[in-house]
């Protein structure tokens, strides 16, 4: 049985509604708000077909219908309409994040935290994922006799900063040259590409100080494994804990445990980002890869720096959500997260 325009008019009143009420959806409701121009019963027998169909579901005995995943996954193929973004609810936070000068971690914290605001869902976040991370840049600055401060920059201007003692004290001017030194050797290499033969050549420069090398470079070696283990940034578990969805105690507490073991997230972050996806992915209730997402939708979309894919970002909410709106909130902060991450000073 194909659907006819007549059918698809009454399914896209039924999405409609319950996107809206929540409520299951009853032949009367959509004959008295939609002016389709057939009657109550012709209206219940194309909702009977619709059921059959499997596009839409009747939850309770004389309850009105409410969407199928089947129903939300035509509804966001076929029927949704493009909204433009809000920009007045970003442009201010987007400007204020490329000006400012900090750790990734914090801005896509910031990220994570203003998508959940905007769109009243969880919102996640992935850090960077260079398949090859390359050192950029190190700086060695004293802080006192016996203490020195490394910090270490990768890709995407990953900043890590790592106390290092030291047994004597050393004059800034010769921590100077071997940040210098060090920059010279080391610039642009992966780990891969540190042999021991150059670790060998840096150490004998320092002579005496061989050892605050080794420390050095246990830093870069650290900083490099941890760029490419991925992290996850999430906000906004409370809200979509408001839908009465997820008034069900088990509900609630399985996406409570899948946001909070950042473990669960990684993995299907792993999968997402190798895929050369150039546009935002809609994930419904089974298609989940995560099972308790079940109940959820999964909208994410990848980030690039370099025209490379990178990462993650991506919002959480119930199936009963504003798709349209989500999904015009996620494009709009790609299209900025180069800008983000690659600004001026980072």
């Amino acid at each position: 049985m194909n659907l006819n325009e007549r059918k698809i008019k009454i399914l896209r009143a039924i999405i409609s509604n319950y996107l809206e009420t929540g409520e299951p959806v009853g032949s009367r409701t959509i004959s008295k708000y939609y002016d389709l121009g057939i009657s109550p019963a012709t209206i219940r027998n194309e909702m009977s077909d619709l059921e059959d169909l499997g596009f839409i579901l009747q939850p309770h005995t004389s309850a009105g219908r409410i969407p199928s995943d089947k129903g939300y996954r035509l509804y966001v193929d076929k029927m949704m309409d493009a909204i433009p973004c809000d920009i007045t609810k970003y442009i201010a936070y987007m400007e204020h994040l490329i000006e400012r000068v900090d750790r990734i971690e914090l801005i896509l914290k910031d990220i994570a935290k203003m998508l959940a605001d905007n769109t009243n869902y969880a919102s996640i976040v992935s850090s960077p994922q260079f398949q090859r991370t390359k050192l950029k840049n190190i700086q060695l600055i004293s802080i006192d006799a016996y203490k020195l401060l490394a910090v270490i920059v990768t890709d995407g201007n990953i900043i890590k900063n790592y106390i290092i003692d030291i047994n004597d004290p050393i004059d800034q001017s010769v921590l100077n040259n071997y940040s210098f030194i060090l920059n010279n050797q080391l610039y642009g290499l992966t780990i891969e590409e540190i042999n021991l033969p150059l670790i060998q050549q840096l150490k004998a420069y320092a002579g005496s100080n061989a050892d605050i090398i080794n420390k050095i470079l246990d830093a870069v070696f650290d900083t490099i494994r941890s760029v490419n283990n991925t992290d996850v940034f999430t906000s906004g578990t409370t809200n979509i804990l408001k839908f009465p969805e997820f008034n069900d105690v088990s509900k609630a507490s399985n996406l409570i445990h899948t946001l909070e073991h950042k473990e669960i997230i990684k993995g299907v972050i792993d999968e997402l980002i190798t895929t050369d996806n150039q546009g935002v992915r809609i994930m419904i209730g089974d298609e989940n890869i995560i099972k308790d997402l079940k109940d959820c939708s999964l909208i994410t979309a990848n980030y690039k720096i370099d025209g490379e894919n990178i990462g993650i970002i991506g919002v959480i909410g119930p199936k009963r959500m504003d798709y349209a709106k989500a999904v015009s909130s996620l494009k709009y902060i790609i299209d900025h997260m180069d800008k983000i991450i690659n600004k001026p000073n980072g």
